[in-house]
């Protein structure tokens, strides 16, 4: 008796519009872990990033796709496969800050925090009011380029392009703390 396929593709397209529908752009909302640290792995991910690879083989510019497959990659901690999948979604898109900003996160993982700083000022100049954006660079400046002073200017202008920013009596004392420390000649971070 021949068993037909039907059952099978429609738990595949329903899984793939459970995926689509939950795509929401940039999300992380923290500083980027260091280097080597992650989030746990998502137990669906290995099929959800197949089912990815089967719409990029049939269409392999759809952006959405893109995207979603680099998301995947970013949150399994496969930087270079979610950085080649970004780069093809911002062939497309170029002005996507979010995307710019993930990608330079996976940069910054892969140990090439140069190339994260050049990604997230262009994410900076495509979205001047990208927070996430701002806020990372910072991170970057001062925890991989030893530029402390840049990354206060940094998280300065964050806080003149984003009045409504919601860590902002945060940074601002941190900010303040990295100041009195600087002009102190300790060292602000060990």
């Amino acid at each position: 008796m021949k068993r037909s396929g039907y059952p099978l593709r429609l738990a595949l397209l329903l899984s793939l519009a459970a995926v689509l529908l939950s795509f929401s752009g940039c999300k992380k909302q923290q500083p980027p872990p260091p280097a080597g640290a992650g989030e746990s792995i998502r137990l669906n991910a290995a099929a959800d990033i197949e089912n990815y690879k089967e719409i990029l083989r049939k269409d392999p510019n759809n952006l959405q796709a893109l995207i979603g497959i680099g998301n995947l990659y970013f949150d399994t901690n496969r930087d270079l496969l979610a950085i080649e999948n970004y780069r093809k979604a911002l062939a497309i898109d170029p002005t996507n800050a979010n995307v710019r900003t993930d990608m330079a996160i996976c940069y910054r993982r892969s140990g090439n925090p140069g190339q994260a700083v050049e990604e997230l000022k262009k994410a900076i100049s495509t979205n001047p009011r990208h927070a996430q954006s701002r806020r990372n660079l910072g991170i970057i400046l001062i925890h991989d380029m030893n530029d402390v002073e840049g990354g206060i200017k940094a998280w300065e202008a964050l806080l003149e392009n984003i009045p409504d920013y919601p860590d902002r009596e945060n940074l601002k004392g941190e900010i303040a703390r990295m100041r009195s420390v600087q002009g102190s000649g300790k060292q602000v971070y060990k």
